[in-house]
């Protein structure tokens, strides 16, 4: 029987572990491979931004904007922030009211006639402590745009066997005088608060097999 010394076989199996391994590093100057986004189209029947505002110093009042549009653009193993670009239209405001809806749609408010959608663009991001995101961008009301920061959850990945779903949810504070919009601040009537909580769910679908 042909008896082989185990010291060479030892030896030829680490040289051909550390050829392996060297080649499935990169090269020097050689940057990694940019992680795989993908581009989610908002879903408008699950999309939608709650509005809250204190009424009278009292009750904490809460409407909604309905069917936001736009896309959220992610890379799904989370090593980059979520790129916003979202629209709404003023038309879509609904706080369970006719003649409420009419005001906010009106001069003193949005004034929806001359300026029919608000809109948010990100312009970068990082994480926080807890793992969300920390999301910076332009927010578009009014007429007027102004760089704003919201702390963004990535709330999940799903869908059905034909459509994948991913889910964000953003929570910021504004002031409305901010985008002038300032009836009802002033004392001593203070009809509404100034600041503005906004939480803004979003839904984003694409095909499977895309």
């Amino acid at each position: 029987m042909l008896s082989i010394p185990l010291r060479p076989l030892a030896s030829l199996a680490c040289l051909v572990l550390a050829t392996a391994f060297s080649l499935s590093l990169p090269s020097a100057g050689q940057a990694p491979a940019a992680s795989e986004t993908s581009t989610w189209k908002l879903d408008p029947v699950h999309s939608v931004a709650l509005f809250r505002i204190h009424h009278l110093k009292s009750g904490m009042f809460w409407g909604r904007v309905n069917a936001l549009e736009g896309t959220v653009t992610y890379a799904e193993d989370g090593s980059s922030a979520p790129v916003f670009d979202v629209t709404a239209s003023i038309e879509q405001i609904d706080t369970g009211s006719e003649k409420l809806d009419g005001n906010l749609k009106g001069p003193n408010f949005f004034n929806a006639k001359e300026f029919p959608t608000l809109s948010f663009k990100s312009t970068g991001g990082d994480r926080t402590p807890d793992g969300q995101w920390r999301v910076s961008g332009d927010l578009s009301i009014r007429g007027q745009t102004k760089s704003v920061t919201t702390l963004v959850e990535v709330t999940g990945f799903g869908g059905t066997p034909v459509e994948a779903h991913a889910g964000f949810e953003a929570t910021l504070t504004i002031k409305r005088s901010d985008f002038g919009m300032s009836w009802g601040i002033e004392k001593p009537a203070a009809v509404l608060s100034d600041d503005v909580k906004l939480v803004v769910s979003l839904e984003g679908i694409q095909s499977r097999g895309q």
